[in-house]
């Protein structure tokens, strides 16, 4: 029975063989980059493969002929292997010394959902014949045959007898010889650009499938990968008639291209290589159509093209170091010309301690100027960094160079409860237990540290905040055995000297249980024996949405503050203290 459409077989992602040959292939990669082709031949040589696709063979014979038209209009001397006649012997045979390789045919790539594991022997390569003497048919097993990287490298090493005698002779050694520098393009080939059979593919996935198809062709010194859902007669009319130009311009434009999509990576397995992919509706469904892989700068004729100009900031407002800069402050940047790719994830702000500030970010086109606006006041007295990134680039993607400024807000402002202080206050900690935490610079918690005290204890502070993804104020301590912990504001965690925050603390029983208004964040709920003894403890974030209920409110033995006892969800059965944060709602 004949797989479905665009099949994958077995292979590991991460622990791929390729690893084998990795360090020569990505050497020889270097080299020709650094090395010019030899003196072009006056009829460049593409050859254009269509394999094996039953009824859809005839649709591929045909979109191959206008390729082979536009290549011929442009001056090449151009080469076929269709199905039947499309076997490894014939197909190795006929790419021998290529400049421009255009494969049209099933595609078989990793990820998939076919297999957790991937097979170099037979992804990332062609879909061809067994033998001239079955017409188009496709089954995988009996008439079609997938000739994987490790056969297009020449170092074969399944140990199926088919791959052996269909894909690669009996040593192993017969890859295929392209010209240098040249060029493969897939073409209608299924996974080849990131996108699947179905359903959409994720980001991650496309990256990774477009990463590993044009692997093959990148570490046999290809100038570039392309693989495209789109008709590829432009794109190889482009390549040809454009010698000098880079291949990022031609990538650029080249059918299907959507400048507004586009993603641009590190190549994972090829040094000095990058991956674009893009998501856009095509075929009719949003998904990952088109791809290219290489160094942009790159020329078909071998050498290196100029590099876009990269944009400049020429001002920013705080300006870096600045003094006294006003709590309720927006944070700009100026640029010498019209950018893109501004957005939260490009233009940030943090603070001393690394914590991101929740912000709104926004692009002014007619004033080249990016805002980024606090979504609540900065914290008096405290230093804060403003980060752009480098996926800020121009339409021809020059991008922008890191750039990182400081300034410091003033004594006063904010949002009345924040505050940083230059010496170090005390803090009052009531008889009881209590939770110090840490969080990563998004808000997440990292690790929480849980003590009993048997009296009021005073470690020393810096700061009272606010913190991402996190309800209530918090006191970051400097000393003591929380100690670069963070401690929530509440009537058993607060300033010496100040009056300690009110919470409702009348006892009360509650028949039906009620809803408690724990807010969004990091909690920590505790279980105690009858004299008051800590016995229990459990930490946990409170999803957005989550209803908490208690049914009763009470003091307890040796321990500061109300507490309220949760009868549901992580906390059932242990205790929440009262606080700005855990308390009835009105």
């Amino acid at each position: 029975m004949a797989k479905p459409y665009c099949p994958l077989e077995d292979r590991r992602l991460l622990n791929r063989s390729r690893a084998l040959v990795a360090t020569c292939l990505s050497l020889a990669f270097a080299a020709s980059l650094l090395a010019p082709l030899p003196a072009a031949a006056a009829s460049p040589k593409v050859v254009i493969i269509v394999g094996p696709t039953g009824g859809l063979t005839d649709t591929y014979r045909s979109q191959g002929n206008a390729i082979a038209s536009a290549a011929a209009a442009a001056g090449a001397n151009v080469v076929k292997v269709y199905s039947p006649n499309a076997t490894w012997a014939n197909v190795r045979s006929a790419v021998n010394n290529a400049n421009v390789i255009v494969y049209l045919g099933h595609g078989n790539g990793f990820p998939s959902p076919y297999s957790n594991v991937e097979d170099p022997t037979r992804v990332n390569g062609w879909g061809l014949n067994r033998t001239p003497h079955n017409g188009d048919s496709d089954n995988w097993s009996s008439t079609l045959v997938y000739c994987g990287e490790e056969a297009l490298l020449g170092n074969l090493t399944s140990a199926d007898p088919a791959q052996w005698q269909y894909c690669g002779g009996h040593n192993g050694t017969d890859g295929i010889t392209p010209a240098p520098g040249f060029v493969m393009i897939y073409n209608s080939a299924c996974y080849a650009p990131g996108a699947g059979e179905t359903a959409d593919a994720t980001q991650a996935i496309a990256l990774a499938r477009a990463s590993n198809y044009s692997y093959p062709a990148l570490a046999l010194g290809a100038g570039a990968s392309f693989a495209t859902d789109f008709n590829a007669a432009t794109l190889v009319d482009l390549i040809l008639r454009n010698r000098n130009m880079g291949f990022g311009e031609i990538a650029r434009r080249a059918p299907g291209y959507d400048f507004d999509a586009q993603r641009h990576f590190d190549h994972p397995d090829v040094p000095g290589a990058e991956v674009w992919i893009q998501k856009t509706y095509a075929m009719g469904r949003r998904d990952y159509w088109y791809a290219y892989a290489g160094d942009p700068l790159r020329t078909p004729a071998g050498g290196t093209a100029a590099a876009p100009a990269a944009p400049m900031v020429t001002g920013t407002s705080p300006a870096a170091e600045a003094l006294g800069i006003a709590t309720g402050a927006r944070v700009r940047a100026f640029f010498d010309v019209p950018v893109f790719g501004v957005s939260s994830a490009s233009f940030s702000l943090h603070d001393s301690y690394g914590f991101r500030v929740p912000a709104t970010v926004a692009w002014h086109a007619d004033l080249l100027r990016a805002t980024l606006t606090p979504k609540r006041p900065l914290v008096p007295g405290e230093w804060y960094t403003a980060r752009l990134t480098e996926a800020i680039h121009t339409r021809a993607w020059g991008e922008l160079a890191l750039r990182e400024w400081r300034f410091q807000t003033a004594a006063e402002g904010g949002d009345g409860v924040s505050a940083t202080w230059a010496v170090t206050r005390q803090l009052r900690l009531g008889a009881g237990t209590h939770t110090g935490y840490r969080f990563d610079s998004a808000g997440r918690l990292l690790r929480a540290r849980t003590y009993t005290l048997a009296d009021t204890a005073g470690p020393q502070t810096s700061t009272l905040r606010r913190l991402p993804g996190q309800s209530g104020y918090w006191f970051h301590v400097s000393s003591g055995r929380w100690e670069s912990f963070w401690l929530r504001l509440s009537p058993a965690v607060h300033l010496a000297g100040a009056p300690a925050p009110t919470a409702a603390v009348p006892p009360a029983t509650y028949q039906p249980a009620t809803d408690l208004a724990a807010l969004r964040g990091t909690h920590t709920a505790y279980g105690f024996d009858a004299s008051g003894t800590l016995v229990a403890h459990k930490t946990a974030t409170v999803p957005r949405g989550t209803v908490v209920r208690t049914d009763q409110l009470r003091a307890l033995p040796n321990q500061a503050g109300a507490w309220y006892r949760a009868v549901n969800g992580a906390f059932a059965g242990l205790w929440l203290r009262a606080s700005d944060v855990v308390f009835l709602p009105e």
